[in-house]
Protein backbone atom coordinates (compact mmCIF):
# COMPACT_ATOMS: atom_id res chain seq x y z
CA UNK A 1 0.00 0.00 0.00
CA UNK A 2 1.53 3.30 -0.88
CA UNK A 3 1.40 6.39 1.68
CA UNK A 4 -0.38 9.37 0.91
CA UNK A 5 2.18 11.78 -1.18
CA UNK A 6 2.02 15.43 1.19
CA UNK A 7 4.19 16.88 -1.26
CA UNK A 8 2.24 16.63 -3.89
CA UNK A 9 -0.67 17.24 -2.08
CA UNK A 10 0.93 21.25 -0.95
CA UNK A 11 1.72 21.45 -4.30
CA UNK A 12 -1.51 21.57 -5.59
CA UNK A 13 -2.79 23.92 -2.54
CA UNK A 14 0.05 25.94 -3.87
CA UNK A 15 -1.25 25.91 -7.44
CA UNK A 16 -4.67 26.66 -6.40
CA UNK A 17 -3.71 29.94 -4.45
CA UNK A 18 -2.12 30.85 -7.38
CA UNK A 19 -4.83 30.42 -9.88
CA UNK A 20 -7.25 31.93 -7.25
CA UNK A 21 -4.92 35.13 -6.94
CA UNK A 22 -5.03 35.04 -11.09
CA UNK A 23 -8.52 34.89 -10.96
CA UNK A 24 -8.95 37.30 -8.51
CA UNK A 25 -6.64 39.99 -10.56
CA UNK A 26 -8.33 39.58 -13.60
CA UNK A 27 -12.39 38.70 -12.24
CA UNK A 28 -14.45 40.50 -9.40
CA UNK A 29 -14.59 37.97 -6.76
CA UNK A 30 -18.74 37.48 -6.94
CA UNK A 31 -18.52 34.05 -5.93
CA UNK A 32 -19.02 32.26 -9.12
CA UNK A 33 -15.59 31.00 -9.25
CA UNK A 34 -13.72 31.47 -6.18
CA UNK A 35 -16.10 29.02 -4.20
CA UNK A 36 -14.78 25.79 -5.86
CA UNK A 37 -11.32 26.88 -5.65
CA UNK A 38 -11.68 27.46 -2.01
CA UNK A 39 -13.91 24.21 -1.72
CA UNK A 40 -10.92 22.03 -3.42
CA UNK A 41 -8.28 23.62 -1.13
CA UNK A 42 -10.42 23.01 1.98
CA UNK A 43 -10.99 19.46 1.18
CA UNK A 44 -6.76 18.89 0.10
CA UNK A 45 -5.97 20.32 3.62
CA UNK A 46 -9.08 17.72 5.14
CA UNK A 47 -7.20 14.74 3.18
CA UNK A 48 -3.68 15.78 4.58
CA UNK A 49 -5.10 16.81 7.89
CA UNK A 50 -6.31 13.01 7.82
CA UNK A 51 -3.54 11.12 6.17
CA UNK A 52 -1.39 12.66 9.64
CA UNK A 53 -3.42 11.23 11.98
CA UNK A 54 -3.75 7.51 9.97
CA UNK A 55 -0.04 7.80 9.86
CA UNK A 56 0.59 8.84 13.31
CA UNK A 57 -2.09 5.88 14.18
CA UNK A 58 -0.25 3.17 12.10
CA UNK A 59 3.09 4.58 13.62
CA UNK A 60 2.06 3.79 17.19
CA UNK A 61 0.49 0.48 17.40
CA UNK A 62 2.62 -2.58 16.71
CA UNK A 63 1.92 -5.93 14.65
CA UNK A 64 1.16 -7.43 18.15
CA UNK A 65 -1.38 -4.81 18.94
CA UNK A 66 0.51 -3.26 21.61
CA UNK A 67 1.97 0.40 21.38
CA UNK A 68 5.42 0.38 20.18
CA UNK A 69 6.51 2.87 22.89
CA UNK A 70 5.90 0.17 25.48
CA UNK A 71 7.46 -2.63 23.34
CA UNK A 72 10.96 -0.34 23.20
CA UNK A 73 10.94 1.66 26.56
CA UNK A 74 13.00 -0.99 28.08
CA UNK A 75 16.04 -1.27 25.34
CA UNK A 76 17.26 2.01 25.99
CA UNK A 77 17.60 1.13 29.84
CA UNK A 78 21.03 0.24 30.52
CA UNK A 79 22.00 -3.50 32.44
CA UNK A 80 25.05 -3.03 34.45
CA UNK A 81 26.09 -6.28 36.11
CA UNK A 82 27.57 -6.45 39.43
CA UNK A 83 31.34 -7.79 38.69
CA UNK A 84 32.09 -8.15 42.20
CA UNK A 85 29.96 -9.64 45.05
CA UNK A 86 29.78 -6.98 48.12
CA UNK A 87 27.80 -5.39 51.20
CA UNK A 88 25.51 -2.87 50.86
CA UNK A 89 28.04 -0.63 52.86
CA UNK A 90 30.58 -1.35 50.91
CA UNK A 91 28.92 -0.24 47.74
CA UNK A 92 27.57 2.79 49.34
CA UNK A 93 31.59 3.84 50.05
CA UNK A 94 32.91 3.54 46.74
Amino acid sequence: MKGYDFKAARRRIEELKLIYRQMKRWYADDDTWSWWIMAQIEEIEREIEEAHQAQQGRMAVGQDGHSVNDAFGNVLTPIIPAWQAGSKEDLQHV
